[in-house]
């Protein structure tokens, strides 16, 4: 299912993104097809046929970064009390009774079945796999660099990072705890809480003994989110903060096994790479517009930074999208499931999908999601957020290679081909021409094209040969999306929401969304962020023969389009293309491939063309630079 993209630069207002199964051909490169919830493909296959990611990431590190699974010897308990904390600000106080009791003894007993699922490895985000894991400490912690967070005998981690949202009450707080350890046989519990986007308090707990460290620990996490530590992944209990699971091993490549000395600087190896491709590169890793796509989206990377951004935490954010989106469809569900009345119902699951997805609304009131157009702008943010991870995945260095930075971060994205396109070709002046063409009047959109790439992803061809000769419509059909998100796209391939996502909000259902008009694809990309220049791909898309149209939104277009053998859903407009020619005009390679044909004059179709299935697709880069 394999998706090729390629894309240009051209300046224009914005450079909007529109899934649709893209073909191949030499000029582009291929990529999966694996659908974005823009415009839609099944949900069904979403995370098929994706290359796995390495990992090769440390579990136990020593020095102000690390943490140490080896067991301590245990210190008597005192009998003293845990200290009561404090609210994070006057209008959200966390507020907590004094524990006028002394905490129990930490068990022995055997783990829940939930813990040993973890250990099996189905959800083991919070055990350490490796012998170097590093573990960040809290940056507030300012004690003596040998501080690391504390690993048990079975590999747990003890560092939790709570959040909660409460839309009525301006509630948006966040509470960590650590277990650390000095390296001096001392341990302490490490609170710290307050507003989203603050350093808030903290506070030191224990008497310096592993056995209360964790006493301290175990209690403060069921005071604040009521389960045991054991049951930390069960569903969150109401008015109570909830765990986000993090992942620890993206970073473990930063530490090392330096004990804190860095070493001397080697000299950074000259890029092999032509000079256009350099520049794409650095485009599309750009840390500025990671940041400002982040801020835009009004997510909270400092709560939660994309390198310890787990896949779980992310799915459980598109389940609560979904479970809201069946609200939305049916009202009923707020008494029989959620046993609140529609308004409570709505916000709880509001509240719910802040505390997972950690946003940054400063001092201003949580919105609650109580809109389908909310509803899509938070799932754009959760496919944004896939794509932003992939890519942060690819630009961690790895150990002991002497590679340019921005080789590797090609080598990361597994292109087979990523060739610049001479703009004395005819080939570009025929992709220039059709990119102004397809052109729609009401787009308020005016760009210019910078360059163009030809693309192919790693087998690609074929996957992209699989269907039957007989039930093939190959056409070129463009695709949209801010430039932060194509080292997952070009990584991963065009990819379907997955089965967590809501329907609600797309308006075919879930699919790889392709347009017949640049300027509806441009829509999407977010040019403001990077410069005022984004990228596009025109995609070789297969939708098969013969192709579902409708003139009205179903979110069970995909589902109707499925059931009738069908890949494709094409979405008419009241105008479109009077005809289709062959494609061979751009390159011989695109023989037999349709493209939209029209005059100057002549109004196109705002049509979508949305894939159902995993299809093929062959992909060439522009890059769109918006005009004065």
């Amino acid at each position: 299912m394999p998706a090729t993209r390629s894309r240009k630069r051209a300046a224009s207002e914005e450079v909007v993104p529109e899934p649709v199964p893209q073909k191949k051909t030499r000029q582009t490169k291929k990529s999966k097809a694996e659908a974005k919830p823009e415009i839609s493909q099944s949900a069904s296959n979403a995370t098929k046929d994706q290359p796995s990611k390495k990992s090769n990431k440390k579990s136990t590190t020593t020095g102000n970064k690390g943490t140490k699974a080896k067991g301590k010897n245990v210190k008597k308990v005192k009998d003293e009390k845990v200290k009561q904390d404090i609210g994070d600000d006057a209008n959200a106080a966390d507020t907590e009774k004094p524990d006028d009791e002394k905490p129990d003894e930490p068990k022995q007993e055997s783990k829940t079945k939930n813990l040993e699922e973890l250990k099996a490895g189905e959800r083991s985000t919070q055990f350490a796999k490796a012998n170097d894991l590093f573990i960040p400490v809290d940056k507030e912690l300012h004690l003596p660099d040998q501080i690391y967070v504390y690993i048990d005998e079975d590999r747990t981690i003890y560092d939790a990072s709570l959040n909660q949202t409460n839309a009525s009450g301006n509630n948006n707080k966040f509470y960590k705890i650590q277990l650390v350890g000095d390296g001096h046989g001392s341990f302490w519990t490490w609170t710290r809480w307050g507003r989203v986007g603050e350093n808030g308090q903290s506070e030191k707990l224990g008497d310096g003994s592993l056995q209360y460290a964790r006493v301290c620990f175990e209690k403060k996490f069921k005071d604040k989110t009521g389960l045991n530590w054991e049951d930390r992944l069960n569903d969150p209990k109401s008015k109570k903060y909830v765990f986000l699971e993090r992942s620890y091993e993206a970073d473990s490549d930063d530490d090392g096994d330096d004990g804190g000395v860095k070493p001397e600087e080697e000299p950074i190896p000259e890029s092999t790479l032509v000079p256009e491709v350099q520049s794409l590169m650095k485009f599309i890793f750009n840390q500025e517009y990671i940041r400002g796509t982040m801020a835009d989206m009004n997510y909270d990377a400092n709560k939660l930074p994309l390198g310890k951004l787990s896949k779980s935490t992310i799915l459980r954010g598109y389940q609560t999208l979904k479970d809201l989106g069946a609200l939305f469809d049916d009202h009923s569900l707020a008494g029989s499931v959620h046993n609140a009345d529609y308004k409570e119902a709505v916000e709880q699951l509001s509240n719910r999908y802040y505390s997972y997805i950690p946003h940054a609304f400063g001092r201003n009131r949580p919105p609650v999601i109580e809109t389908v157009d909310l509803l899509k702008r938070e799932a754009q943010l959760l496919e944004s957020l896939t794509d932003l991870k992939d890519s942060d995945d690819i630009m961690k260095p790895e150990k002991g290679k002497k590679i340019n930075m921005l080789d590797a971060r090609y080598n990361g994205l597994g292109m087979r081909e990523m060739t610049p396109v001479g703009q004395s070709s005819a080939e570009f002046s025929n992709i220039h021409e059709y990119l102004n063409k397809t052109r729609g009047s009401t787009h308020g959109l005016n760009y210019k094209l910078l360059e163009v790439y030809r693309l192919e992803r790693e087998g690609e061809e074929t996957r992209f040969k699989k269907l039957e000769e007989g039930k093939s419509d190959r056409r070129l059909l463009w695709h949209g999306s801010r430039s932060t998100n194509y080292g997952g796209i070009l990584s991963q391939g065009l990819r379907i929401a997955p089965p967590e996502a809501p329907v609600s909000g797309y308006m075919f259902g879930k699919g790889v969304y392709l347009a017949d008009m640049s300027s509806k694809s441009a829509n999407y990309c977010s040019h403001y962020i990077s410069n005022n220049e984004a990228l596009l791909l025109l995609c070789e898309a297969e939708l098969g023969n013969p192709i579902q149209e409708l003139t009205d939104a179903t979110y069970s277009a995909g589902e109707d389009a499925l059931a009738k053998n069908m890949l494709s859903t094409w979405g008419k407009g009241m105008t479109g293309p009077k005809a289709w020619k062959d494609a061979e005009c751009i390159h011989a390679n695109l023989k037999g491939v349709k493209m939209a044909q029209r005059e100057e004059e002549e109004e196109l179709l705002n049509t979508e063309a949305k894939k159902e299935n995993m299809a093929e697709f062959h992909e060439i880069e522009l890059t769109l630079s918006q005009s004065p």
